[in-house]
């Protein structure tokens, strides 16, 4: 065999070690992508149109420009977009997998540009820095400070590097310019290519769903207009869960906007609900047990309708699909008992399914926080008094309820992030719904002239259950 053959054999062995070490990585630290065919399709098309790229880049050096120029074919390999992919994949995938496309682009560019092994560690010192900056990310224009940071490390590495390996200056300043350029360049790429990578390969970002809390999007706006009661209910229950997210180190940005929207349904018969009955009449007093029930349940179904209407992402979706697991709507199932024993006829026949929701119940820990949020968060506005103790033991007994239940069984969550879950919700009811001191008012009087004259009365002491 001739040497080109064993170059090609020898580069042909390296990418089949590689892509068997990150198989490996997936397996051991990434089983969401090995299960998920659209995550890997999405890995494998971000790689392999980013090595494409690098190539292309390789390929410009047998223009004619490059051949006979040799200061402008040392700038190539800073032109090659090595942190596009690795950034792509750090925002729509997590930081584990987006450090293991930087290490497989970075390990493929130096290859292709004769195994330079100072370039594979400044691109991939250029990738992590990248992703870094990117983790939690919140607006699409820290993507370009991210890919700019990236590219100005790359920039002072080359400088430190190639000076001390005796460049001239001017090769080194052009080399160091086109870093920083290029990873500008590859950010504003990526704010561009994200909207479309999300919608093909149903991906939800961060950016996504903080444009997605405003409160004049279309169906908020809704919400506010025609059932206010279920928007105020809705904006507490994201209160509660984004606190208790954050307990935990889920993704509370995710609980908050979910919260926003889990309820969306009751628009289609927003007087059927009690905190939207303003004016005393409750539409549920004429109907049966079984066809309020089945009104209650329905807006579930009509949640999940409207929010693909309206295009929401899947991780809201399944959270307005699952806030209610399968729990029993126990008022009408208790009125339809009553009603059965004072017909005369047998409770046990009441079939107990017709009186709960369809779930599923939570698949994932931000749906479950939703889950106890909205019952807690309901059932506290019947509290007689507000205080820490009376908090807390309606905290225990909703928890106590649903763990019974088994609505929580379907969902990664441990006993520990329970009882983070728990505190914050206690910590978070206590401040929110404590009461106040009564505020003076004036008070008139009639003087010996017989004028009235009025005066401020002072406040008279007032306990209260918790802090001011």
């Amino acid at each position: 065999m001739d040497t080109l053959d064993l170059q090609l054999v020898g580069r042909a062995l390296m990418v089949m070690a590689m892509l068997t070490a990150a198989t490996f990585y997936i397996r051991l630290e990434d089983r969401a992508t090995l299960e998920s065919n659209g995550r890997l399709g999405l890995l494998a098309l971000v790689v392999v149109c980013n090595l494409a790229l690098v190539r292309l880049c390789f390929e410009m050096g047998n223009l004619d420009q490059f051949l006979y120029d040799s200061s402008l074919s040392a700038i190539l390999p800073y032109i090659a977009p090595t942190a596009l992919s690795p950034l792509i994949i750090a925002i729509l995938m997590g930081s584990g997998p987006g450090l293991l496309t930087a290490l497989v682009v970075s390990l493929f560019s130096a290859v292709m540009f004769g195994n330079r092994l100072e370039l594979m560690v400044m691109t991939f010192l250029a990738s992590c820095l990248a992703i870094f900056i990117c983790r939690n990310i919140r607006k699409r224009g820290r993507v370009v400070t991210a890919g700019a940071a990236g590219g100005v490390s790359i920039a002072i590495f080359t400088w430190l590097y190639n000076w001390a390996d005796g460049l001239p200056l001017e090769t080194i300043f052009q080399q160091a310019s086109t870093a920083t350029l290029a990873g500008v360049v590859q950010g504003v790429v990526i704010v561009g290519v994200l909207p479309i990578l999300e919608s093909l390969f149903k991906r939800t970002t961060n950016i996504t769903l903080l444009e997605l809390s405003d409160y004049n999007h279309p169906i908020l706006r809704r919400m506010q207009l025609e059932a206010p009661g279920t928007w105020h209910h809705s904006l507490m229950v994201a209160n509660l869960a984004e606190n208790a997210c954050n307990a935990i180190k889920g993704n509370s940005l995710l609980a908050r906007v979910s919260s926003m929207f889990h309820d969306i349904g009751k628009l289609v018969k927003p007087e059927y609900f009690t905190e939207n009955q303003l004016d005393g009449r409750n539409p549920h007093d004429e109907k049966t047990a079984s066809f309020s029930a089945l009104v209650i349940k329905s807006h579930v179904k009509e949640g999940v309708d409207l929010g693909l209407t309206y295009k929401l992402p899947r991780p809201i979706i399944d959270v307005i699909r699952q806030h209610h697991g399968t729990n029993l709507i126990r008022y009408f199932y208790h009125k339809a008992s009553k009603q059965a024993e004072e017909d005369g006829s047998d409770a046990s026949t009441i079939q107990e399914s017709t009186y709960r929701y369809d779930g599923p119940k939570p698949q994932f820990k931000e749906s479950a926080v939703i889950l106890l949020a909205d019952s807690l968060e309901a059932a506290s506005r019947s509290l007689q008094k507000v205080t820490p103790q009376n908090i807390e033991e309606l905290v225990d007994r909703i928890f106590k309820s649903n763990t019974d239940d088994g609505q929580l069984d379907e969902c990664a969550i441990t006993m520990s992030e329970l009882a983070k879950i728990k505190e914050s919700f206690i910590f978070t009811l206590i401040n929110s719904l404590h009461s106040r001191i009564a505020y003076p008012g004036p008070q008139e009087q009639v003087t010996s002239s017989g004028k009235k004259t009025t005066h401020e009365r002072k406040p008279e002491r007032v306990e209260t259950s918790a802090s001011q």
